[in-house]
């Protein structure tokens, strides 16, 4: 063997016909190195997948690869969360004539929904035991804010009413 061939080996450089297959790879290493213009590329393909300078070459492809698909991807979609949490809402409260005679679509949508806002109500006696004994201020909270109101919650909208009464009053 040639002391230039070995020593491509030793410093991490490819061959031509090594670097032409990495370019031409796009996920058949057989393939690649055909177009490369290796004799054997069955033969060829096998072995330049045991080179480690090979295959950290087509792991940075790789990488690079789907980093651009991804950067397409996100060109094209132009959804947004509030998007999905509209649509999720529109499925949940389809009628099932509207779908295939079916609840599956909904329930999903429900469910994808409770997740989204980290609604924790595993049965509707749940749902009684937690809205049981609260007053309609907490209620009105709970819809407005996605939470019950804790006890600096409530004073802080009672604060509101008074100045907003003040104003009243001055006008």
């Amino acid at each position: 063997m040639s002391k230039s061939r070995k020593s491509n080996r030793n410093d991490g450089l490819l061959t031509t016909k090594q670097l032409n297959s990495v370019l031409a790879w796009s996920g058949d290493i057989v393939a690649a190195a055909h177009a490369a213009g290796y004799a054997n590329p069955r033969t060829n393909g096998y072995r330049l997948m045991k080179n480690e300078n090979v295959k950290t070459q087509l792991r940075l492809k790789q990488e690079t690869m789907i980093k651009e698909s991804a950067k397409l991807l996100a060109r094209k979609i132009t959804v947004c969360r509030a998007d999905i949490i509209n649509r999720l809402w529109e499925l949940a409260q389809m009628a099932p004539d509207e779908t295939s005679k079916s609840i599956t679509g909904q329930i999903k949508a429900a469910e994808t929904l409770s997740r989204i806002f980290d609604v924790r109500i595993n049965r509707t006696a749940d749902l009684d035991r937690e809205i049981e004994g609260k007053t309609e201020k907490e209620m009105d909270f709970l819809v407005a804010h996605g939470y019950f109101p804790g006890p600096k919650d409530l004073d802080d909208d009672d604060d509101e009413i008074k100045d907003d009464e003040i104003k009243m009053e001055r006008t």
